[in-house]
């Protein structure tokens, strides 16, 4: 069986991680897709708090996710596919390599999280046997942004919600997606939002 991981903290989640997601779908026979549930704070930058992400994920997220997919929620989503990929080099040793992984994340989270030394220290076996795989690695472009995915970032999405630009919110999310009811979600001031999105129309003209 052909099985994707995809760990992702996609706070909020948009179209670059459902690019990752339809394209896991079409290409195994079953994706797990771990999510983290924690809050996100940085300095500076618009929080998210995870028990709204919850609320998106179950309203909205999960009735769009292809059928193979299998959302897995809290708990470090990397921490987790290390877990399955360790417990397939397990298998490896014993001789029941049933399944082949392929784990999903763009080119620089994969060299990230993934690194030569930790594969060796992990999984060596498994790997060494073509029983675990990194998309970015067999095909960069393909899961690059802004080449093989939408060019959006999570650093950008939260700047539109912070600054109430709903407009460029909705163009980053999945089509599929009710966009108002995930911002709406997320807005922690929405009337200063509304109020800062009808000034900005206003001086537009």
């Amino acid at each position: 069986m052909r099985i994707g991981l995809l760990p992702m903290a996609a706070k909020p989640y948009h179209a670059g991680h459902h690019a990752l997601v339809t394209t896991a779908a079409r290409e195994n026979d079953k994706v797990m897709l771990y999510v983290s549930t924690s809050d996100r704070k940085r300095k500076g930058e618009l929080p998210i708090r995870g028990s709204d992400m919850q609320k998106i994920w179950s309203g909205q997220i999960e009735p769009i996710l292809p059928g193979n997919v299998t959302p897995v929620y809290g708990g470090s989503p990397v921490q987790k596919v290390y877990d399955v990929l360790i417990d397939a080099n397990e298998k490896a040793l014993e001789g029941h390599l049933d399944n082949v992984y392929t784990v999903y994340s763009d080119p620089t989270d994969t060299a990230r999280n993934y690194s030569p030394a930790a594969i060796q220290k992990y999984f060596p076996e498994a790997y060494a046997a073509g029983a675990v795989k990194f998309a970015a690695e067999e095909n960069p472009g393909a899961f690059t942004r802004g080449v093989g995915t939408p060019d959006v970032s999570g650093t950008a999405v939260r700047e539109f919600i912070k600054c109430g630009n709903f407009d460029e919110f909705a163009k980053s999310m999945p089509s599929e997606m009710d966009a108002k009811a995930a911002y709406d979600t997320l807005c922690p001031l929405k009337a200063e939002a509304y109020l800062r999105a009808y000034i900005s129309a206003i001086i537009k003209g």
